[in-house]
This record gives structure tokens, C-alpha cells and sequence, in this order.
């Protein structure tokens, strides 16, 4: 366990997949059932996939070079109750470093960033704090610096008073850093049945670094998983289920057993505009209070399908450890520009300026369920050698009444 924890109990979110309807998606809220997974409803545990830093400190391992642009992340948490309430929040490190863990050399994301001989190695992490909310309180936070103490709305606040909050919000542990935040509430550290919190984050991006002339920004809503039951004994919060194994501490409504997302295809000219997309792809369950994450049973394959306007259909697939951001175009070729003209997401490839992509997970271990959640974030340029100048994330659609992948991938033999 890692610094700010009030002596947390629960050390792993693990899923099942239940036979049920739930959108993970910007929906109307009358269409939500009562009980559904959802980024525009109120809930008792927060995942937010993507959290990115990279700013000019001089911690930076790598610096940032000119040319490149400053991330941060903005963070929005706010608890809707007339009640106080305690969170607990674990930031994920999804870093791979050159040469092994974090510490051991820079942040990479492939053996070609670092030395000759040197591999880019997966050191996975998490780091928790706790903080306590007053009735209808949001809080907000940047990534790269924290909260030394939540802000206090009582004006004797800071000399002590009984009602004074406690918590703090710790920096990312390193920068660069690609990772997420998973936040749940509770009571004496128990999980608890309060769908009360809804989150934001919005990814500033601004560079390029030496000349700063553009500033980007693009929100999302935090995915929530509605609470079915309040906490008891055991180590794990359950998602939809009890899988094999696993003895629950709170149940909370399912992961979704596919997704789709709709995109422009990366090189589609909109307007007078050149279209890229990163898709960010995490596990819906994971193994939280270790000091390093147990990725290896927790990894999860992507079952992919690219389908273009004429409804033709292209296959690929990938697997996810951790948070695992990256341009589209990177999903099936090699990292970097190199083969992008190649890729099943380019535009050139498919011939359509759009179309749909459908994921489905499988695997994630004997304790861990398949599930996966998912950002995308569109960049748009003036051309395809350009930097951007405006971008826009948004959710993709979860559920479990779309077509099976798997049986799609793979048809049944015969007529």
C-alpha cells in the first residue's frame, strides 16, 4: 500500500459479466434502467480510464523536448448527497519503464526508446489517498500537483474545528505518467451502497513545448457503477457477480460484455480538418492495494472488429495489462508513423470517412473478469502534418446484447 491510506481493506475490483442491460455511454437518462453502468448517472464507485502528465517539471524522465506538448489532467469529484462521505482513490500507474520498474530508468513505451540492449519494460503501480466530503461538495484537482488539503467551506475551518475534513490529493507518483484513477465510497473503510458521486476529468494539453501557441482541452465523465449491496467481510469489490474464488466485499452493477465506438478513420478530412484518434482501453477489474500490480493475471485480449460504411468487415485484436493508450492506427501496426497507411483504422485502407469498431474482451485470469472500459479522443489538424488545433473525448457504448465477437471472429463451420 502506498502513502495517504487510512489502513484500506479492499484489494482487488473483480468482475463478472451478468445477464443484463447496462450502456456505458452518453445516454438520455430516462432510457437508463434502475440499476446500469453509466457516465451521466450518480454512483458508489468512479473509474476513470485515462489520466495523462507529462509537464516542464524537472522530475520528467524524459524531459519534454521541443516539440512536444504539456499534458495534464484536471479532476473533478464531487459528492451530490445532503451527507458527508469518505472516498477512497487509488491512482494507477500504467507506466512500462527502460530497464524494469519505476525508478530503474526513464518512462518508455517501446525497446526503441531506450538505450541499445535496454527493454521497455511493463512496472505497473498504484498509489491510494482518502478524502472526506462535505454535504454537496466538488473538488477539483490537477493531476501533475495534488491537494496539500481539501478546500474547507468553514471559514474556522483550518483551527480545528469538529467538522474540519481530513484528506489529501498526492501528485502522480512520476511524469511522464499514463494511468487511471478509481475512487469508491465508504464508511469506516467499509463500501458502501451510496450512489452519490459523479466525476469529470479534462485532459489541457498545450505546446508545442518552446513556442505554447496552442492550448487543447477535451472532458469526459467518469464511468460509474451503481451499488447493489453495502460492504461486508472479504478482500474484494465485486462487479455484477461473485466470480470463482473471489469472496465479495460489495457487489456493484456489471462491466460491460462488448463495446462499440464511432469514429472518423485516422487521415478522414472533416470540414478543414485532418482526423487522428488514441483510444484509451483498461480492465474493467483489477488488483488495486499490491504495491505492484499483478498485470500477468489480470491481462485481457481485445477481440477487435473494424467495420467501414459499405458494412465490410476487418478483424484485429490486442492485448490490454493496464491502461493502455494509443492511436488507433498503432493498434495493428507498429508503433510510430511507420505502416500507418497500412492500418485497418486508416482512412486510406477502408475508404470510408467513418465507421465502427467493436471490442470484446477476453481472458483476464481465473479471478479477474474480461470486462474492459474504454475513452476515445479525437484530434483534429489543419493536415495530416500539422499540429492539432482542437480536440474532443468522448465515451464509447458498452452493453450486452450486441452481436457476440467471438462467434463473429471465428463462424461456425458448415452453410
Amino acid at each position: 500500500m502506498v502513502t495517504g491510506s487510512k489502513g484500506l481493506k479492499f484489494s482487488a475490483v473483480v468482475g463478472a459479466v451478468a445477464l443484463a442491460s447496462v450502456t456505458l455511454g452518453v445516454v438520455g437518462a430516462a432510457a437508463q434502467p434502475g440499476e446500469a453502468t453509466s457516465t451521466t448517472r450518480t454512483a458508489s464507485y468512479l473509474h476513470f480510464p485515462k489520466v495523462v502528465v507529462w509537464t516542464t517539471s524537472p522530475s520528467a524522465n524524459p524531459a519534454l523536448a521541443p516539440g512536444d506538448y504539456a499534458q495534464d489532467t484536471v479532476i473533478q469529484l464531487t459528492n451530490t448527497s445532503n451527507e458527508r462521505v469518505d472516498v477512497n482513490c487509488y491512482y494507477v500507474n500504467a507506466n512500462r519503464h527502460c530497464g524494469g520498474p519505476p525508478g530503474s530508468g526513464p518512462v518508455c513505451r517501446t525497446d526503441a526508446d531506450c538505450l541499445p540492449g535496454v527493454q521497455c519494460l511493463p512496472g505497473w503501480q498504484s498509489a491510494d489517498f482518502q478524502v472526506d466530503l462535505a454535504p454537496q461538495q466538488p473538488v477539483g484537482w490537477t493531476a501533475s500537483t495534488g491537494l496539500s488539503r481539501l478546500p474547507c467551506f468553514d471559514a474556522g475551518c483550518p483551527g480545528g474545528i469538529p467538522d474540519q475534513q481530513f484528506g489529501l490529493v498526492p501528485a502522480v507518483a512520476e511524469q511522464p505518467f499514463i494511468g487511471e484513477l478509481r475512487c469508491f465510497a465508504v464508511e469506516n473503510d467499509v463500501p458502501i451502497d451510496a450512489d452519490v458521486l459523479k466525476g469529470e476529468a479534462t485532459i489541457v494539453e498545450s505546446g508545442p513545448f518552446g513556442s505554447a501557441d496552442q492550448v487543447l482541452s477535451a472532458s469526459y465523465n467518469a464511468i460509474g457503477f451503481q451499488a447493489t449491496s453495502d460492504g461486508g467481510g472479504g478482500d474484494a469489490l465485486c462487479l455484477g457477480g461473485t466470480p470463482a474464488g473471489a469472496t465479495c466485499a460489495a457487489n456493484y452493477t456489471p462491466c460491460a460484455a462488448n463495446l462499440s465506438v464511432q469514429h472518423f478513420f485516422d487521415g478522414a478530412t472533416v470540414g478543414d480538418s485532418v482526423v487522428s484518434t488514441e483510444l484509451t482501453l483498461s480492465p474493467c477489474s483489477t488488483e488495486l492495494e499490491t504495491g505492484a500490480l499483478l498485470a500477468p493475471s489480470n491481462r485481457v485480449v481485445a477481440l477487435i472488429l473494424v467495420y467501414n460504411e459499405f458494412e465490410q468487415r476487418f478483424s484485429t485484436g490486442t492485448v490490454v495489462a493496464c491502461s493502455e493508450n494509443t492511436r488507433l492506427v498503432d493498434i495493428d501496426t507498429p508503433e510510430g508513423p511507420a505502416g500507418d497507411d497500412f492500418s485497418l483504422f486508416s482512412v486510406g485502407t477502408q475508404g470510408t470517412l467513418g465507421g465502427q469498431t467493436r471490442i470484446k474482451g477476453t481472458g483476464g485470469g481465473d479471478l479477474f473478469g474480461p470486462g474492459l472500459v474504454a475513452v476515445a479522443h479525437q484530434y483534429f489538424a489543419p493536415d495530416s502534418d500539422s499540429d492539432p488545433t482542437s480536440s474532443a473525448a468522448y465515451q464509447v457504448n458498452g452493453n450486452f446484447a450486441a452481436e457476440p465477437i467471438a462467434d463473429a471472429l471465428y463462424p461456425p463451420a458448415g452453410p
